[in-house]
């Protein structure tokens, strides 16, 4: 509660005054916070609210490896083994193979394609989702094909990793597949402004910029070759997280920086890059917390200062502006941020 002192106050129709107004935050601040959390405030600076859900809220797992939010407001999550999930209003709906024409139950990715509908990434190939709930899907006639990001592009070409195939690129003619030995596992796709397409893979990072393709490794600044997660933000910088380097990278017209999250080791894994809506830059890890960047300094949110865990493999944010980070073994957390 806050102290109120003064040496020369005597008036007691602002002492009065005063009690009033603090009634009143009182009451608003225990109407706020009606709603379900599973642990206290962990940053009192910020002032959000933490919420966590888990399989005894409805959720179909509590591994949730992708988080996206669709054109029409609906919040959906990826579950390796339970399938995949619709959150809307409160309200959790689950889709499987058992329900649903879903190809597999393990879902590692998803992404909306320019129509609308809902491409998931699955361990047999692709099933996607129209706005009018009918399904198809694409399965590679050759090889297994377990896919581990999809990246719908701004010219709507749609471009498909995959764990040991390479990548697929379908710009309105069917699934091309492109495949080298030393880039066959694709771990993550990203546009950049300029519509430069970048494919972090386990050797370094290949980069498309519409006529050719080009490499880049540790020498021209990679935290590591093993590029697991690449995030444009609203200020045209590309990040760049690794399994392994030390730091993460971000690159802007003057190149390559490097930024310490400063977890106290030689190494960090990062999952995923996310920036909410006011610019602060969030970081899923393995092991070292959930880690965000407001342009000055990181900080991490663990088990240490009430986090759930220390793994977070995925970031994603709601028609509200809730920010939603899938975790390693434990469900989600919803975080709402400060209204200033």
């Amino acid at each position: 509660m806050n102290r109120y002192k003064s040496d020369h106050m005597h008036n007691t129709s602002i002492v009065r005054n005063f009690g009033s107004v603090a009634a009143i935050i009182l009451f608003l601040i225990s109407t706020v916070s009606c709603e379900k959390t599973d642990y206290d405030l962990l940053d009192p600076e910020d002032a959000g609210v933490w919420t966590l859900f888990n399989t005894t809220d409805g959720l179909p797992g509590n591994t949730v490896s992708d988080i996206q939010l669709d054109k029409r407001g609906n919040l959906w999550l990826t579950f390796p083994g339970q399938g995949c999930a619709k959150y809307v209003d409160g309200t959790w709906t689950s889709y499987v193979n058992t329900n649903s024409p879903l190809l597999s139950n393990t879902v590692s990715c998803l992404e909306e394609s320019a129509d609308g509908s809902i491409i998931f990434g699955t361990s047999t190939g692709l099933s996607i989702l129209s706005t009018t709930n009918t399904w198809d899907s694409y399965i590679d006639p050759v090889n297994t094909m377990i896919v581990t990001s999809v990246k719908v592009a701004s010219d709507r070409s749609i471009w498909v990793g995959t764990s040991d195939q390479g990548f697929y690129v379908n710009r309105g003619l069917g699934y091309i597949k492109t495949f080298t030995e030393v880039f066959k596992k694709i771990n993550v796709i990203e546009e950049d402004v300029l519509g430069n397409i970048w494919i972090g893979t386990d050797n370094g990072i290949i980069r498309w910029n519409g006529t050719s393709y080009n490499y880049l490794s540790q020498k021209e600044g990679l935290p590591d070759n093993r590029v697991t997660s690449i995030r444009r933000d609203s200020k045209k910088r590309l990040w760049i997280g690794t399994h392994g380097g030390k730091n993460v990278a971000w690159i802007d017209n003057n190149g390559f920086h490097d930024l310490s999250l400063m977890n106290g080791k030689d190494s960090c894994i990062v999952n995923d890059i996310f920036e909410d809506r006011r610019g602060n830059i969030w970081f899923a890890t393995t092991d070292d917390g959930l880690i965000y960047y407001d342009g000055i300094v990181p900080k991490a949110f663990r088990v240490s200062n009430g986090f759930p865990e220390n793994t977070i493999r995925s970031i994603g944010e709601d028609k509200y502006g809730n920010l939603w980070f899938g975790l390693g073994s434990k469900g989600v957390v919803r975080y709402t941020l400060p209204i200033n």
